[in-house]
């Protein structure tokens, strides 16, 4: 995974994850975070599958989903309702497997890893933050809609 590699933390990485621990890593080194609530990251995610196109991964956390997006992609970023972290935040990271494995309260929507792969790191690409903006923003409308979050404005 190239994009966790050179935050220049791996081999702590791996330690954290060998143990089954979440592992420390800073954002705005070489990814970027973007932060929403829980319900408009899951329907994000399923807006970008039912259209064909990959999305990187995306951690569930107690304060919603955190898009990993590719490093400077996320400049600029103002789309209500959500955030992008600030550079040096420590993002927590689950160890690789599927979306039912939860450490500390977090778990992964979109695993790094694909369990079809067999590898045991693989280089899962990132999302360019901008590839978000539009099915995020069809999700805030529609949950707006059925006034299941505050209108989007």
């Amino acid at each position: 995974m190239p994009w966790l590699t050179a935050t220049g933390r791996i081999d702590q990485v791996l330690t954290a994850w060998g143990r089954g621990e979440l592992a420390e890593v800073p954002s705005g080194i070489s990814f970027d975070v973007l932060l929403t609530p829980l319900t408009l990251g899951r329907d994000t995610v399923h807006r970008m599958h039912a259209a064909g196109r990959q999305v990187g991964p995306v951690v569930l956390g107690p304060l919603g989903a955190e898009f990993i997006v590719e490093r400077g992609s996320a400049t600029g970023w103002s789309a209500s309702h959500s955030l992008v972290l600030r550079q040096g935040a420590l993002v927590l990271l689950p160890p690789p497997g599927d979306d039912t494995h939860v450490v500390g309260s977090r778990s992964w929507l979109v695993p790094p890893c694909r369990p079809e792969t067999g590898a045991p790191l693989c280089c899962a690409e990132l999302t360019m933050a901008g590839a978000l903006a539009e099915p995020f923003q069809a999700a805030v409308q529609d949950a707006a809609a059925r006034r299941e979050w505050p209108c989007a404005r």
